[in-house]
């Protein structure tokens, strides 16, 4: 199957396939955060503070113990004992940028389902606009790998 597979030139279709599903999905992810930058401007905000508050303290405790998890790994015989604090303030910034995306999808997803697609003139706008998100995503996914 391998030497078909090569004559085929299919051999690499998983990483194509990869690529493009992970910029869809970060495509549809910015649509929905400008969607719901939409909503703040229309309505306020959709979500109790309490919520919110919530939705951050759940955030902070997994990117914390991850930082932490991280800082443990690489520092196991440096410092024994000495506890640091940048885990915590990068499990903040985190959490505030989390808690930002996930209640501005989340009213961009309410916004398209109280107005649809005539929120952005149609179809063709909303097909438009992904493409457009689906190239910057390309863009941003393409800075990232490492070299």
């Amino acid at each position: 199957m391998g030497l078909i597979a090569k004559i085929k030139g299919i051999e690499g279709y998983k990483k194509y396939l990869k690529t493009l599903v992970l910029s869809t999905a970060l495509a549809f992810g910015m649509l929905y955060i400008a969607f719901g930058l939409m909503f703040f401007a229309k309505r306020g905000n959709p979500v109790p503070a309490h919520f919110i508050l919530l939705i951050a303290a759940i955030f902070f405790v997994i990117f914390t113990v991850f930082y932490e998890s991280k800082e443990r790994e690489r520092e196991k015989e440096k410092r024994k004992g000495k506890e640091s604090y940048k885990p915590l303030l990068k499990g903040l910034f985190l959490a505030i940028c989390a808690t930002f995306a996930f209640i501005a999808i989340w009213s961009g997803v309410n916004l398209m389902i109280d107005y649809g697609f005539e929120l952005i003139g149609g179809i063709e706008a909303f097909i438009s606009a992904l493409a457009i998100c689906m190239i910057v995503s390309m863009v941003f996914l393409s800075l990232l790998k490492p070299s």
